[in-house]
Order: C-alpha cells, then sequence, then structure tokens
C-alpha cells in the first residue's frame, strides 16, 4: 500500500514539474513581445482636399480637421491634395480651417496632380509644402460669371433700385476685386517671406510645375505623402509615430481629367464646369478655378459661360 502511495506521489510530482516546463516555454515565447513592445508617440493624421470645391467638400474637410484638433493622440495634420479649386465662398472656408489647424499643430501639405486656385488657397498656411514635378500649382485669382439685369415687371415690386438687379457693374466689379484681393493678401500673410514672386506676378494667375514652384516660393520641396508625413512628424517630434488616412464621405467630382486619373478615391466621377456656374446667370457665380477647367470641363459647348469674367487680385479681365 505504502509503495503505491509513494507511485501516486512520482507520479503527481512529475506531472508537476511537466506543467511548470511548459508555463515557462510559453512564457518565455509570450514574454519578448511584451517587453519589446512601444507606445506611440501619437498620430500624424492624413486629410486628402480632392475633387471640385463645393460645399460638401469644404463640410467633409472641415469635418476631417476637427477630428484631428480635438483628437488627443493627432500631433500632425498632412493635406493630401489633389484639386483645381471651385467655389470662392467653400474655398475661404476651407482656408479659415486649415489656417486654425495650423495655429495648433504642424501642417504639411502634399501636392498630388495638383493645388491650384482654390485648393492653393487651401493649403497656404502649410508649414511646408511638397510638390511632385509634374504637379501643378498657383493660379492665385477668382472667375465670376457676371449677373444679368433683370428689368421690373408688373409682378416684381422692390425697396431699392438694386434689390431686383443686385447691383450695378461697378459694384459687381469690387465685389470681384475684394475677393482677388484677400487671396492674394492671404498668400502673401502666409508665404511671403518664402515667395521669389513680386505681387504683380502673382496676380497674373499662372499656373507653375512642381519644379517651377519650389524654384519661385509656391511650393517648398519636390517629394510625395511620405516625405511629408515625415516632415510631420518631424516637425512634431514623433519618433515613433502612427497614420491614419482619413476619409471623407460622398461622391468625389472632378473639373480635370489628369486629377481624376490620379484620384484613389473609391467613388469619383468627371463633371462639367456648369456643376459650379449652372444654367441660371441671372446672379453672379464667384469660383476659384483656373479658366482652362472652365475651357475643358464642359463636355456639352467646350467653353466657359459667354458671360464669365476674371479678377486676378486687382485687374479686371473681362
Amino acid at each position: 500500500m505504502a509503495n503505491r502511495i509513494r507511485g501516486l506521489l512520482r507520479r503527481i510530482a512529475r506531472s508537476y514539474v511537466l506543467f511548470v516546463v511548459i508555463g515557462v516555454v510559453v512564457g518565455l515565447a509570450l514574454a519578448p513581445v511584451a517587453w519589446n513592445a512601444t507606445s506611440s508617440d501619437g498620430t500624424v493624421a492624413v486629410v486628402p482636399v480632392a475633387g471640385a470645391i463645393d460645399g460638401g467638400t469644404a463640410a467633409g474637410v472641415t469635418s476631417m480637421l476637427q477630428q484631428a484638433r480635438s483628437d488627443p493622440d493627432v500631433e500632425a495634420v498632412v493635406l493630401l491634395v489633389n484639386s483645381g479649386g471651385g467655389g470662392a465662398a467653400a474655398s475661404e472656408e476651407m482656408y479659415l480651417q486649415t489656417k486654425r489647424t495650423a495655429g495648433e499643430m504642424p501642417l504639411v501639405t502634399s501636392v498630388d496632380a495638383a493645388a491650384a486656385s482654390g485648393a492653393y488657397y487651401t493649403i497656404a498656411p502649410s508649414d511646408h509644402i511638397y510638390a511632385k514635378p509634374s504637379s501643378t500649382v498657383g493660379s492665385v485669382g477668382v472667375l465670376a460669371t457676371t449677373p444679368q439685369a433683370l428689368e421690373p415687371t408688373g409682378l416684381v415690386s422692390t425697396t431699392g433700385p438694386n434689390k431686383l438687379t443686385g447691383g450695378d457693374e461697378r459694384e459687381f466689379n469690387y465685389i470681384l476685386e475684394s475677393l482677388g484681393n484677400a487671396f492674394i493678401g492671404a498668400v502673401f500673410e502666409q508665404r511671403g517671406d518664402r515667395l521669389e514672386l513680386s505681387q504683380s506676378e502673382v496676380e497674373q494667375a499662372r499656373i507653375y510645375s512642381g519644379t517651377q514652384a519650389v524654384q519661385n516660393g509656391m511650393a517648398d520641396s519636390i517629394g510625395g505623402r511620405q516625405a511629408a508625413v515625415e516632415h510631420a512628424a518631424e516637425e512634431a517630434d514623433l519618433d515613433n509615430y502612427d497614420v491614419r488616412v482619413m476619409r471623407p464621405g460622398g461622391t468625389t467630382r472632378f473639373l480635370s481629367r489628369s486629377n481624376y486619373v490620379s484620384s484613389n478615391a473609391s467613388d469619383k466621377e468627371m463633371v462639367s464646369a456648369e456643376y459650379l456656374y449652372g444654367e441660371d446667370t441671372t446672379e453672379p457665380v464667384f469660383l476659384m478655378v483656373p479658366a482652362s477647367y472652365l475651357d475643358t470641363a464642359d463636355t456639352e459647348s467646350g467653353a466657359p459661360p459667354a458671360n464669365a469674367t476674371a479678377d486676378v487680385g486687382g485687374t479686371h479681365v473681362a
């Protein structure tokens, strides 16, 4: 009986040793993972700015930038831009949002196919702008469709002469010039110390290649999105960081075929310039797009509306 008890105890002891050995082996296998694990110093948020800038685009970019600013993990933002601009008011709203973001954290831009007109307005507050050699950058100016005056009729009465027409030609030109001056003023406020161009040269609203833009100060360096992310992380003093690519909702609309082709948006479409200025010419529509976009994008007529005018910061071109 005693021998049986001693045999049972030896089997129990061996089983215990086996369990201990298994535990040690498993522990050694898992321990290096835990010991080598490091926490991120912070996150670089990548915010796409793509397609024709309208109210929906502005709302989407505003929402993404607000999320980035309110997230304690986000230490820097990279704008990934592929846009030729759009509506003046929507472009101004995006400029205000990027300016606010740049005041709170590093803001770096990577230009993909284009950052023209209203899109360039948007990225002007960036700490650093990267562009590809084939990128298109610039077109600082405003376009507008001139309003068609309506004659008073027996069906419409007004309390003032301009209530019906929206103002005379001089007032319209003053508004157009004010918008152009605000655009140019923002560019010089944000990048004046880096520009190799005079104000009169900027007012010409030229479009530059990425290489030319770096040479004249409209952009800072040749590079892509990876260079922009690394630069943003460096500006935020992040040695170990995460990258979070934010995604806007809805359809991304493009006026330019080259911008459309370079976009990786899952839901995108080409639209004519009429999407921006519409068929109703009784009221002015103020746009921040290159005139060439209107020339080539209108699939029906192949040209912008006959009453389109352009303002390039004080120089009115009919």
